[in-house]
């Protein structure tokens, strides 16, 4: 592999290292203030949950983790070349009572937007399934 090509991979890897830490850190801001943003301006923000994406031959799997997440509180859709994912992830019943002490698992509405582009082919949404907290997406090529 020639030197070019390493300096091309080390600085994609960076580069997405980097919007991993803008979501986290976005994320953290949302949490931290959002609570009191929307009731003072009646905003409503949302989290993003990570995302990993696999390439086969035949298709694009899209893992998001969602622990916490039922079923039918998560809509997966294509808009255009968007895969949005989105739903709302609620406080348990048994803790809605109490007052929140520490806060480092998001809750309420996400919504996470990715552009998928494969060679201007366009792709279909297929299989979808929730299971052990990982939502797994296929699309298909």
């Amino acid at each position: 592999m020639a030197a070019r090509d390493w300096d091309f991979l080390i600085w994609r890897q960076a580069s997405d290292l980097l919007q991993q830490a803008e979501r986290i850190h976005r994320n953290f801001l949302q949490i931290a203030v959002g609570a009191h943003y929307r009731s003072f301006h009646g905003k409503s923000s949302f989290w993003e949950p990570p995302v990993n994406v696999v390439e086969t031959d035949e298709s694009l799997w899209v893992i998001s983790a969602i622990p916490g997440v039922a079923a039918d509180r998560v809509d997966v859709r294509l808009d255009g070349r968007e895969l949005v994912i989105s739903g709302e992830r609620p406080l348990p019943k048994c803790c809605q009572d109490g007052e929140l002490k520490i806060w480092e698992i998001p809750l309420g509405r996400f919504e996470r937007r990715l552009t998928v582009i494969d060679g201007g082919n366009p792709l279909s949404l297929g299989e979808t399934k929730l299971q052990n907290g990982l939502l797994i997406i296929e699309l298909r090529k």
